[in-house]
């Protein structure tokens, strides 16, 4: 018997397996409610992270630290959201790091 498909990864839309345990947590959200791997949810949270704070940089430096080497085949609205925040101007991060070293 094969076993069935019940979510759809956030990101790239996959479907996957996700467990009763998980998906019946209250108290938090489990990632693999929202993805299909953890690299999908560190994408999630940096682009949650901006559609709350609409801090491109901050994002960029998110997004920066995640494999994003899938990105042709991910859903089209993250694609979007995506391309919006890595269009952001280098030096905007470069005076951020700076900023933040000497505080």
């Amino acid at each position: 018997m094969g076993e069935k498909y019940n979510a759809h990864c956030s990101i790239c839309g996959k479907p996957y397996k996700i467990c009763k345990s998980c998906s019946n947590v209250k108290s938090f959200i489990p990632w693999r409610t929202v993805a299909d791997t953890i690299e999908h949810y560190m994408i999630y949270m940096a682009i949650h992270g901006y559609t709350l704070s609409k801090d491109k940089i901050k994002a960029k430096q998110e997004l920066n630290k995640c494999d994003l080497s899938g990105l042709k085949n991910f859903n089209p609205e993250i694609q979007k959201i995506i391309d919006e925040i890595m269009s952001s101007d280098n030096k905007d991060i470069e005076k951020t790091n700076d900023l933040v070293t000497i505080q």
